[in-house]
């Protein structure tokens, strides 16, 4: 009787610790390990995200370009309508946004893990995707210029790109003259 005591507490034990280790999720790249954090976005909301996100939607061409350049195109399932550049931008899949009319079946249909959301994209927007059960983290257009490397820094830790972002940020911002 007391072997099948120490057995049955040593099988309880397997389980109960079995359940402690990481998660995996399948990346573009490799197995990465998920892990929740808690961030406060633009709008001031705290939310509790699994990161690093894999199917991510851009609401808007800044947050498109930003995903891009710290090197989490391949995970950026879905586009605004203007989000033209990179040019690889133009083959992920089109959610609308032409005069704030984005197509929520659509993105719901996609699937995403994270929406990522700017300053052109209203509150009611934000709440309309949120209500689809989707997770909606909202960047901030910058004030000062290094609120640009926070962005960087802030959609790196989101796409488990956080080292290719503190890099980017280290070498410094290149901006380009738009063409007149």
């Amino acid at each position: 009787m007391k072997k099948i005591g120490v057995f049955i507490l040593f099988s309880l034990m397997l389980i109960c610790f079995s359940g402690c280790t990481p998660k995996q999720t399948q990346s573009n790249e490799s197995m990465l390990p998920t892990e929740t954090v808690t961030l406060t976005d633009g709008l001031g909301r705290v939310l509790r995200l699994n990161l690093p996100a894999q199917r991510i939607v851009s609401l808007a061409p800044s947050n498109t370009e930003l995903l891009f350049y710290v090197g989490a195109g391949s995970q950026v399932v879905g586009r605004d309508s203007f989000s033209d550049f990179p040019e690889a931008a133009l083959l992920v899949e089109d959610i609308g946004g032409s005069m704030g009319q984005y197509d929520y079946e659509a993105i719901a249909a996609l699937q995403p893990d994270l929406i990522l959301a700017a300053q052109i994209n209203t509150p009611e927007q934000v709440k309309a995707i949120e209500d689809l059960g989707l997770k909606v983290f909202y960047l901030s257009n910058p004030v000062k210029l290094d609120s640009i490397s926070v962005m960087i820094t802030t959609v790196g830790i989101l796409t488990g790109r956080d080292k290719e972002a503190a890099a980017l940020t280290e070498e410094g911002v290149e901006f380009q003259p738009l063409p007149l």
